[in-house]
């Protein structure tokens, strides 16, 4: 064969496999680009494409573990109405309330971070979650008519794999500023300025990553700690609804 047919045999070749190398290079990682991080490697004369897997992949399937996560922040807003008495404590004058509740709330682990609860296959998986509350409350039955103050909460989410719902259980308490004193015909509330230790368990409908829909009920107490000569308080239940919405984390661990 001439040697000027084999140089340009060769040099066509090589043409063509430098074009199908730079057309592998240029559009396949557009094709992967939502799905992972392709690697070329080279293997003697073979060319060998990979696909990494990309941090979407390897996101938990069901939504309860991709929504309760460490350092992930919510906004959740409650209404509802608490009624005393309750049954409980002291029998005083019929005190009834529509009450507002805004809430922030700081996801302080995840599920399967740490401690006895953490694993797939235990029932009190879960995941602790702090909020501060701002409330304000109309009277609308007795003595007084407003109350605005501020409480501490610590919530337990119990969070198991493919659950659409999230029972949850929180304590915590708070002051509130009322004028609930000026009635000097009753003994329940005798100053301004009120504690109000409570408890309450609801239940979380996931909605998407980012909402859920709230169903809680609730138990209050309102006294003064006796800081005034009018001290029998108020032991209040009472149910609430609302939704949280879930930020996307702001930063990585």
């Amino acid at each position: 064969m001439h040697l000027g047919s084999i140089v340009k045999q060769k040099r066509c070749a090589y043409a063509q496999t430098t074009l199908l190398f730079t057309f592998l290079l240029t559009f396949l990682p557009l094709v992967y680009g939502g799905d992972g991080d392709l690697t070329v490697q080279t293997d003697r004369d073979k060319l060998v494409l990979t696909k990494s897997t990309k941090s979407k992949d390897s996101e938990p399937s069901d939504l309860a573990s991709r929504i309760f996560i460490e350092d992930r922040i919510s906004l959740e807003f409650m209404a509802g109405a608490m009624f005393s008495p309750c049954g409980l404590g002291p029998t005083v004058p019929v005190y009834n309330y529509q009450q507002n509740n805004l809430r922030l709330g700081w996801m302080l682990d995840s599920p399967d971070k740490w401690g006895p609860c953490a694993g797939l296959d235990n029932p009190l998986r879960g995941t602790f979650e702090t909020l501060l509350e701002v409330t304000g409350s109309y009277v609308w039955e007795s003595f007084g008519t407003y109350m605005t103050g501020i409480t501490g909460l610590v919530r337990y989410n119990f969070v198991q794999p493919n659950w659409i719902v999230v029972p949850y259980i929180q304590g915590g308490a708070g002051i509130i500023y009322t004028d609930a004193r000026n009635w000097s015909d009753q003994n329940a509330i005798g100053g301004n300025w009120e504690f109000t230790p409570q408890f309450a368990g609801g239940l979380r409908f996931l909605i998407d990553d980012n909402f859920t829909f709230n169903l809680e009920g609730a138990f209050q107490h309102i006294s003064n700690a006796g800081t005034s000569a009018r001290n029998y308080g108020v032991n209040a239940y009472g149910g609430f609804a609302g939704f949280t919405y879930f930020f996307d984390k702001t930063w990585d661990d």
